[in-house]
């Protein structure tokens, strides 16, 4: 079934998004393509022009991208109007739900054969669907993997340490260390030094 949100109120009951933040509506936009690629629903999302919007400046824009389609509401209008709108035009209303939890809003849609969810019921479901969404992504390895990961990875053996190289004798050292091997020999052996 398709599901008309009322943008700013879903915002409005989302602990991690805030109404003051610049980029609010880009963060559920991103929230409800995730949605729809899990869940293959088709989404039309409202929202209210912004406290600074200029009316003269400001059109009316509405875009789809996929199974979701974005409308910005003109700035002397409401979402809840464009809702309403919505709603009278559709010709199947028992198969449009519409997200919000505006109670004027929510009362007309029902008067109007239109079923309601609540925002805050709605962000359970999308924060249940995006975190399953997280979990089925997430590697399992089997023991078997980890040990040849493990394998792969281990600390190599430590090398021994470099013996201290022998100095470089000069070569008056050399000859120095041979006489005196030599005297040794002779010493030993009995013979007399030269």
């Amino acid at each position: 079934m398709p599901l008309l949100i009322d943008g700013h109120n879903l915002i409005g009951h989302s602990p991690d998004l805030s109404l003051s933040d610049p980029n609010d509506e880009d963060k559920l936009i991103a929230r409800l393509k995730a949605y729809i690629a899990r869940t293959g629903k088709q989404i039309t999302v409202v929202f209210d022009p912004g406290p600074d919007s200029n009316p003269a400046s400001f059109d009316y824009s509405r875009f789809r991208e996929g199974r979701l389609e974005v409308i910005y509401a003109q700035a002397w209008r409401k979402a809840d109007d464009v809702i309403r709108e919505i709603v009278g035009d559709v010709k199947d209303r028992r198969g449009l739900i519409v997200v919000t939890s505006d109670g004027a809003l929510a009362n007309f849609t029902r008067q109007c054969g239109v079923r309601v969810r609540s925002s805050a019921e709605f962000e359970r479901e999308l924060r249940r669907t995006l975190d399953s969404v997280l979990d089925d992504e997430k590697p399992v390895a089997g023991a078997s993997e980890v040990s040849i990961w493990a394998e792969i990875f281990k600390e190599p053996e430590p090398s021994p340490k470099p013996q201290p190289a022998t100095p470089q004798l000069t070569p008056q050292e050399r000859k120095r260390l041979r006489r005196m091997a030599q005297l040794k020999k002779q010493v030993r052996g009995g013979g007399k030094l030269r």
